[in-house]
């Protein structure tokens, strides 16, 4: 017994730092070491309904569809308003009416080509002046977004019009010429949380007046670090 409390004795430091590297891991699209990190902090808190909603997630992009849904309705035991699990619960009941696995490889294969890599077509931000918690919390990687410009300004909402936040105003400067010349990007939330929203800016359409000419300098890197991402800006 005495063995068993040491494995399961784990500091809230050490629970921020795992949460934290889940985070990371999941941004880095590794969803197996993504829910064996988050496992890990339910072995010390097994009602951490942030770890829960995590590892549901890491499954769910897995294509473990009944796996996932299971833990959503474990966090919904836990806390009947969660948002998180609510709209997910209702994403997999509309992606799969049984609650069975039988859409592995197209779940899979459509969250991946959200996330293509491509020279000067791509890029990985962290937005600005975020919007409260209990809205960043109803986010999901591979949510879509809207651009939405101002005069000097990029913000960015979701599909219902609600404020997430807005792009650094370099990037926003660049952004409004390229758009008002004709070019199109769809935007893609990367990883959410109460403190972060990175989102991916994808070129859709380049406009023949800018045929040489790559939306972004600095190419994202999936295999980067967040900082180094945020200094490819």
């Amino acid at each position: 017994m005495a063995s068993l409390s040491l494995k399961k004795a784990l500091s809230a430091q050490d629970v921020e730092l795992l949460a934290q590297a889940a985070i990371l891991t999941a941004m880095e699209n590794n969803w197996n070491e993504a829910a064996k990190i988050n496992q890990k902090i339910l072995e010390s808190s097994e009602n951490n309904v942030e770890a829960l909603n995590r590892l549901a997630q890491a499954n769910k992009r897995l294509g473990q569809q009944h796996k996932a849904e299971k833990i959503y309705r474990k966090v919904l035991e836990i806390d009947p308003h969660n948002i998180i699990a609510h709209k997910n619960l209702e994403k997999i009941s509309k992606t799969n009416g049984n609650g069975h696995t039988n859409g592995k490889t197209t779940i899979a294969n459509n969250f991946s080509q959200i996330f293509i890599y491509e020279p000067g077509k791509t890029k990985l931000i962290n937005l600005l002046n975020l919007a409260p918690p209990t809205i960043l919390a109803t986010l999901n990687c591979g949510d879509e977004l809207q651009m939405n410009l101002k005069k000097h300004a990029v913000t960015i909402t979701n599909n219902e019009g609600i404020y997430l936040g807005a792009l650094p105003d370099d990037l926003a400067h660049r952004l409004i010429t390229f758009i008002s010349q004709g070019n199109r990007y769809e935007t893609y939330v990367k990883c959410a949380s109460p403190k972060i929203l990175n989102v991916l800016i994808k070129e859709a359409y380049r406009s023949p007046k800018f045929i040489n000419q790559p939306s972004f300098q600095n190419n994202f890197n999936p295999t980067n670090s967040e900082q180094e991402q945020e200094q490819n800006i």
